[in-house]
């Protein structure tokens, strides 16, 4: 039996894990809004992610849990009350947030059945798993929209036509001069916070040099914590923009936006260019559930890296992987010229 959501409340999202993620439950967000008009859709994230959900259209309003946790219950509620929430998904499933939504009496909570504390604090529970399925990650996120009478679940080509957009803010001055007009601009962003396989140092060394300096302005991105170990880049590289813990997640957005395309390895940032429909080149390992049938972003100029291959290299070595590592810098390069007609011969 469908859920009858009552005109004129609010229908809750929440997702307070990382950026990658919550870049791919925003469709829920627009099939939602498409779905209920007349009601409002509220995003229940995470500090981190809050500057990724305030450009998505369809998002009225975004709560924040890691504050509101600090609240007392009586505090949290008064929050809570004017939202007048009647349904809330949960996306992404911990005990915490299963028990904060109860005990802020929102009459239908909506979570999968393979956790236990939702058989004590949500009573519309959905059985999937992720771990064994063949949809993306994108595409499972809609099975928890079945209690609502949305049954269909969107193709990847579909899902990109998902993601509604505010105008990005404009780079702040002191960025914006730092960027070369008269060059496409290409960012890498090497590392992932251990978030995934990554390419490696060396590999992105390799094809900076191979990248013709008068036409293209390489820009190195990261967090402050991973500066040392892209220090290699800087000193091998000199000619790179070095943009490595020089700017806040919105500049960053701003940056990605401003830029031509994006290299990375599975990561957030990769996620965001995707949905800025930038020229995103995503390096992927074989291995399940890290593969791209799962985790491929989802935009209208993405371009997919893998050795397609059986591999188990990552379940021996969590910090490498031989299979995306022997992802050729020929293969990037190829896609490179194709975007971006008139390119020399990089080979």
């Amino acid at each position: 039996m469908n859920i009858q959501v009552p005109k004129h409340t609010s229908i809750l999202l929440s997702r307070t894990d990382s950026i990658g993620d919550v870049v791919l439950t925003i469709p829920l967000a627009a099939a939602l809004k498409k779905y209920f008009p007349d009601n409002k859709i509220i995003f229940l994230a995470d500090t981190y992610t809050k500057p990724v959900l305030q450009y998505i259209l369809d998002i009225d309003e975004i709560l924040v849990y890691n504050e509101i946790k600090k609240l007392s219950r009586a505090e949290q509620q008064e929050i809570l009350h004017p939202y007048n929430i009647s349904t809330a998904v949960m996306v992404f499933p911990t005990y915490e947030i299963a028990k904060f939504l109860y005990r802020m009496k929102i009459p239908y909570k909506i979570a999968t059945s393979h956790r236990w504390y939702n058989w004590l604090f949500c009573n519309q529970r959905i059985s999937f798993s992720r771990k064994k399925s063949d949809l993306h990650e994108a595409q499972l996120n809609f099975k928890l929209l079945q209690p609502l009478g949305i049954k269909d679940i969107p193709t990847l080509d579909q899902l990109k036509t998902f993601y509604h957009l505010k105008p990005i803010s404009p780079l702040p001055d002191h960025i914006y001069h730092l960027i070369d007009k008269d060059k496409y601009k290409i960012i890498l962003h090497p590392k992932s916070k251990g978030s995934a396989r990554e390419w490696g140092i060396q590999n992105y060394i390799r094809l900076i040099k191979k990248l013709d300096k008068s036409k293209f302005q390489i820009i190195i991105t990261g967090t402050k914590s991973e500066e040392n170990a892209l220090q290699e880049i800087f000193s091998e590289c000199p000619e790179t923009l070095n943009m490595v813990g020089k700017t806040n997640l919105t500049e960053l957005i701003s940056l990605i936006n401003n830029a031509d395309a994006l290299i990375a390895a599975s990561t957030g940032t990769l996620h965001i260019a995707a949905m800025l429909d930038k020229h995103t080149i995503g390096l992927f390992p074989s291995i399940r559930p890290m593969h791209p049938g799962r985790w491929a972003p989802i935009g209208k100029n993405t371009h997919i890296l893998y050795v397609d291959k059986y591999c188990t290299d990552c379940k021996k070595d969590t910090l490498s992987c031989s299979c995306i590592q022997s992802i050729s810098h020929q293969n990037i390069i190829q896609i490179i010229e194709k975007i971006f007609t008139n390119t020399n011969n990089y080979a």
